[in-house]
């Protein structure tokens, strides 16, 4: 815009200098007419018509130069607007390379997302397996508590019915048993009561022969009682057996019940536990097509958000790809304009020439200001290194400042060892002094009691009191000194620690100054190298305004000379053979500098189409870079949706996986738990046979006791018969003797005989009662 308002200054003191040439000719022209009236009207008026031609070419020049410019205006409206363009152009690109990356960012923020959501689900699936592992490893205890108490119960119920039916067979047999006992003391009862009254019917004939015979009723009724409960206890003893056999049938029935129960159990176990894993394998599956199914939509969404923002992209580079296309017609068009303008142009070189000194005054200017702006870059640079020079010397300072420092850091420390010195001297003095004011007071004390009597005596006593209570309170005040020098140089070496590490503070501070100072000197240094890269673009600058020079010189040599050919045809007005000739050669000069102003339009327009060339080539460029960020957009695509894929088939691996350990860890458990079932089968298998082997003692030692007593019963009743018969003969021997002592009168012996008889009878009946009590206390043993 500047350039172009100094265009526009410089065209309008170019047409103001015309306008001027324009009036000193007239007025020339004037002085030629007023010196040359002698010349004819004819040839003023073809001067005039000549002026009136040179008016009107100077006029249409002036437009021509006034739509070059509005042509210059609208061609620098087009760059600026081009130059925009391709700013947005790389604002759009920066904002689609800034969206790539952050699709990119995304892409990898969802594959962390995608990772951490794997390894939560792989957590999740191990807690819930460990979770399965815990509720089945609690149903496994359960299921085993529940079985022990089941056997538990069933030995305390098995033990009760045992201990009942023990119970009940031992009240039966000690039912027996008393009654046994019973019946065995009234016999022996009786048979004392019948042996007393044989002895008394022994004594008394017809009183003995009748209690004989009531014995023998006795004896008869007793054995037919006796045989009658001997078969109520055959009876018992076939009822029991009978009950036995019933009972272990129960038992058989129970056991088998139980059995079956078990296995009704074990199958509903089964059952549950195979619904139980049905049930968590469907929620996991639940579960997983949930997080795929969201997972999906996260990607769905992922894509579409992608497509979107793709669609953006592609709509905002299409549609500045028209502006582009738009943008490069209009510039063709203006192009053409200018082209047809450098036409008209070529009429404008006076004014051109004019601009050109003024453009060539402005450069000068410029390279005023730019060699004032390298002096004053050079004074900033030596400013600088000044600047440098002067903090590496105050860093010199400050370092030879902390060395003060330090050395008057170790000559306080010396001065604090003096003054510790010089406190042990001075307390030194002080006892010194003390021993020699004690020695003087013991002088003069002895002194007074050499003099003074006892009075004396009392009253150096009084001052030697006086002088110690004096001593002591001077021993307080030095203690007190003492203290607060203390005091005192302990404040002091306080301070001069808190100076120390002030002084540390500030040598940080320095130090970090000086970093900073470095780091604004390598500041400095690429500032200063970027002034050089400035110089340098300064003096290609000036090499350029130099070259510009040397045009204008050219250029200026040309103007010199038509200005001399100007004035050359001013004076010599009159010869206008020789004004028509350095007219001609004015022109042809014109003309050639027209050839070399359209020369150098060409290589305006040639350097305009490689500029062109190169915007399409940057275009070229910048569509690459596109189709090379669609490739690399298409390939992260890929790439997400291979590490999707590798995601999704880790998945589906991991889920097989997690399948097979399911598998194996129930077959496992299948396993378990059939070997468990085994083991249980084959202990509840070895319990019943315990049982039954329990079982068939206990009826094995009641069929013993049963034949235990019924051979005991045999024995009874054998020995009974035995007795019975016995006592038959005794007594048919009996009235045989006393049919014969009555009949001999022999009555005396047979009496004692009988008593004999008797005697030996009650001595037999002792030893039957023995042997049975002895059979007795086997059946209790047993």
């Amino acid at each position: 815009m500047q350039a172009q308002h100094d265009q526009r200054n410089s065209d309008s003191l170019t047409i103001d200098q015309l306008a001027d040439d324009q009036v000193t000719d007239m007025h020339e022209q004037d002085d030629e007419q007023d010196e040359t009236p002698s010349l004819s009207a004819p040839v003023v008026a073809d001067r005039q018509q000549m002026e009136l031609k040179a008016i009107h070419e100077a006029i249409a020049r002036v437009e021509a130069e006034a739509k070059a410019t509005c042509a210059a205006e609208s061609r620098a409206l087009a760059e600026a607007r081009v130059r925009s363009l391709a700013e947005d152009r790389a604002a759009i690109d920066a904002a689609a390379a800034a969206a790539a990356q952050q699709n990119a960012q995304a892409a990898e923020e969802a594959i962390s997302a995608n990772r951490e959501r794997l390894e939560t689900m792989r957590a999740a699936a191990q807690a819930s397996v460990a979770r399965l592992e815990a509720v089945k490893q609690e149903t496994a205890e359960l299921r085993a508590r529940v079985e022990a108490d089941n056997e538990i119960r069933l030995a305390a119920e098995q033990r009760t019915r045992v201990e009942q039916e023990n119970r009940q067979r031992a009240s039966e047999q000690i039912a027996v048993q008393s009654e046994l006992a019973e019946q065995a003391a009234r016999a022996s009862e009786e048979l004392q009561e019948q042996t007393e009254q044989a002895r008394l019917q022994a004594v008394e004939r017809v009183a003995a022969v009748q209690a004989a015979k009531d014995e023998m009723i006795g004896i008869a009724s007793a054995d037919a009682r006796v045989a009658v409960l001997a078969r109520e206890r055959e009876r018992h003893a076939h009822g029991a057996r009978q009950t036995a056999q019933m009972l272990a049938q129960a038992e058989s029935e129970a056991l088998e019940l139980t059995v079956q129960r078990e296995r009704a159990d074990q199958i509903a176990l089964e059952s549950a536990f195979n619904r139980a894993a049905a049930e968590v394998r469907a929620l996991e599956e639940a579960r997983a097509l949930a997080h795929l199914e969201q997972e999906r939509e996260a990607i769905a969404l992922a894509q579409a958000e992608s497509e979107r923002h793709a669609a953006q992209s592609l709509h905002l580079r299409l549609q500045t790809e028209k502006e582009l296309r738009d943008a490069a017609v209009h510039r063709e068009r203006l192009e053409m304009v200018a082209v047809a303008s450098a036409q008209a142009r070529r009429d404008a070189d006076l004014r051109i020439l004019a601009a050109t000194e003024a453009r060539i005054e402005v450069d000068r200017q410029l390279r005023a200001v730019a060699l004032a702006r390298v002096a004053a870059e050079q004074d900033a640079q030596a400013a600088g290194q000044t600047k440098l020079e002067a903090e590496a010397a105050a860093l010199i300072q400050i370092k030879e400042r902390e060395a003060a420092e330090q050395a008057a850091a170790a000559a306080a420390a010396l001065l604090l060892q003096e003054e510790q010195c010089a406190v042990h001297l001075a307390q030194e003095r002080v006892e010194q002094a003390e021993t020699r004011q004690a020695l003087a007071a013991r002088q003069n004390a002895a002194e007074q009691e050499a003099i003074a009597s006892v009075d004396a005596q009392l009253v150096t006593q009084a001052q030697t009191a006086a002088l110690a209570e004096e001593k002591a309170a001077q021993a307080a005040l030095l203690q007190m000194a003492e203290q607060q020098r203390a005091e005192a140089e302990q404040a002091a070496i306080d301070a001069l620690h808190a100076r120390l590490d002030a002084e540390a503070l500030a040598l940080c501070a320095a130090q970090e100054r000086a970093s900073a100072e470095a780091a604004q000197a390598e500041l400095l240094r690429g500032q200063q190298a970027a002034e050089l890269v400035l110089t340098q673009v300064a003096q290609n600058e000036a090499d350029a305004i130099r070259t510009l020079m040397d045009q204008a010189l050219v250029e200026g040599e040309q103007k010199a000379a038509a200005a001399q050919a100007v004035q050359a045809q001013a004076r010599l007005a009159v010869e206008l053979g020789q004004v028509h000739a350095e007219r001609a050669r004015v022109e042809s000069e014109k003309a050639q500098a027209a050839e070399a102003l359209l020369a150098s339009e060409r290589d305006f327009v040639a350097a305009e189409r490689d500029s062109l060339a190169l915007i399409a080539q940057k275009l070229v460029q910048q569509r690459q870079t596109s189709v090379a960020e669609e490739r690399a957009s298409k390939a992260i695509a890929s790439r997400l949706e291979a590490e999707k894929q590798a995601t999704a088939a880790a998945e589906e691996r991991a889920v097989l996986e997690q399948q097979a350990l399911d598998a194996m860890r129930q077959r496992e458990q299948l396993e378990l738990a059939a070997q468990q079932a085994a083991s249980e089968k084959t202990e509840a298998q070895q319990a019943l046979l315990a049982s039954a082997q329990a079982h068939a003692a206990l009826q094995r030692k009641a069929a013993d006791t049963t034949r235990a007593m019924a051979v005991a019963k045999q024995q009874l009743l054998e020995l009974e018969m035995q007795r019975a018969q016995q006592q038959e003969r005794e007594l048919a021997a009996l009235r045989v003797s006393l049919q014969q002592q009555h009949q001999h009168g022999e009555f005396a012996s047979a009496l004692a005989s009988a008593r004999a008889k008797a005697e030996q009878a009650s001595l037999d009946d002792g030893t039957a009662q023995p042997g049975h009590a002895g059979a007795a206390g086997v059946w209790r043993a047993r």
